[in-house]
């Protein structure tokens, strides 16, 4: 696989690949709202190919603290052979050069196969928080 920075000309393939891996997408994924992330975090939005094609995707973000993970998408016909590790690794080489942490992602509750996959790689959940959000009108 073939590791590179994200391109704003490459939101429809991200955006399908997020769609067939079943992941939920909400209004902060307009491809406007992609392209603000872009604006921060360039460096951590890092997308993987093969054969030509986008087949793996993660968007990192860092608040000047901490490094945040988020939609890490494998293509369903390209799971389980190490893609997904290898672009998070990659992306947590990239966090250490920003000089990160600690590193936090969210993961739906009804996903456990990609919860054992984050424990797989190191990652372990905590139970002493609670997400909460907040949506300005």
């Amino acid at each position: 696989m073939e590791i590179s920075d994200f391109s704003i000309d490459m939101y429809e393939d991200v955006h399908r690949l997020w769609e067939i891996t079943g992941l939920t997408l909400t209004a902060s994924d307009t491809e406007e709202q992609v392209a603000r992330l872009l604006e921060y975090n360039s460096e951590l939005f890092i997308v993987g190919k093969a054969e030509g094609n986008i087949i793996a995707v993660v968007m990192g973000a860092f608040d000047g603290r901490r490094g945040y993970v988020h939609h890490l998408a494998v293509d369903p016909e390209f799971q389980k052979k190490g893609y997904g590790k290898e672009i998070m690794v990659e992306l947590h080489k990239r966090f250490l050069i920003k000089g990160v942490v600690k590193v936090h992602l969210f993961v739906e509750n009804d996903t456990e196969g990609v919860i054992e996959f984050y424990k797989k790689i190191g990652w372990y959940v905590r139970d002493d928080l609670k997400m909460m959000s907040y949506i300005p009108e």
